[in-house]
């Protein structure tokens, strides 16, 4: 695995975004991509403690998917750090760890993926 360091360029995700198997990612170097970055894969601590110290308004989550909602919202707030680490500790947790994903997985990563493009574009 290396950790060699790399610089984004625009589209560099872009098999990602039309690949529907995440295991597949893989493939396209995604971890290697995400460790030259400067990612790390911290099962999403980064975020609980950005999430804790939010002062956004969120609306409560009594779904799967009122939960994402917030997530996109927090992520779209958050420094390119956090979502990196975010996208990445995610994609290990379905790839690795969880039981399956499905389409419903997949669009969310994408999403994730759409703010950290946003991130570095801006």
């Amino acid at each position: 695995m290396s950790k060699k360091a790399i610089k984004y360029t625009h589209g560099m995700f872009h098999m990602c975004m039309i690949v529907d198997g995440l295991d597949s990612w893989d493939m396209f170097q995604f971890p290697e991509k995400m460790w030259g970055l400067g990612f790390e894969m911290d099962a999403c601590n980064s975020f609980e403690v950005y999430r804790q110290k939010s002062k956004l308004p969120l609306k409560p989550a009594h779904t799967k998917r009122e939960e994402r909602r917030n997530i996109l919202f927090l992520l779209e707030h958050a420094n390119r750090q956090i979502v990196g680490n975010y996208l990445f500790s995610m994609w290990r947790y379905y790839t690795h760890w969880s039981c399956g994903w499905d389409h419903y997985d997949v669009d969310f990563l994408r999403r994730i993926v759409r703010i950290l493009e946003k991130k570095y574009e801006s």
